[in-house]
């Protein structure tokens, strides 16, 4: 895990750009040793934050959404940042169908928490190998 280093991704806030934020996970996540399942789990929060990402924090395609992976105290982190305002939903799925990504992206990683700011919302998950 030693000399990890930091790791940067840009995409195009457009789903079918998808896959290679997926792939930047599950690469970043095999560099840095963790298992399968972990692993597995890894890519699946990066699907539903990046989703979250394009779906509520771009307003067209030609936003940018950053993905970087980084070494914090012995756990892989990732921050996946939008260019948009955070509107937090009044209640658990509020919409039919939706509201459920930040539960989804908690229950898979040891720690999630979003960091709104005046030029974006950044999400920031960590996995512990």
């Amino acid at each position: 895990m030693g000399g990890f280093g930091q790791r940067e991704h840009a995409i195009s806030a457009d789903l079918s750009q998808l896959r290679g934020a997926r792939q930047f996970a599950e690469a970043a996540a095999a560099d840095f040793g963790v298992d399968g399942e972990a692993r597995h789990m890894v890519k699946l929060a990066m699907s539903e934050a990046v989703t979250n990402a394009i779906q509520h924090g771009s307003s067209s395609a030609s936003d940018v959404v950053r993905v970087e992976a980084v070494e914090e105290e012995g756990a892989l982190v990732f921050y996946v940042s939008d260019e948009g305002p955070f509107r937090p939903m009044a209640s658990r799925g509020e919409r039919a169908g939706g509201g459920r990504g930040l539960d989804f992206v908690r229950r898979l990683m040891d720690e999630m928490d979003v960091r709104p700011s005046s030029e974006g919302t950044t999400l920031r998950f960590t996995k512990r190998p």
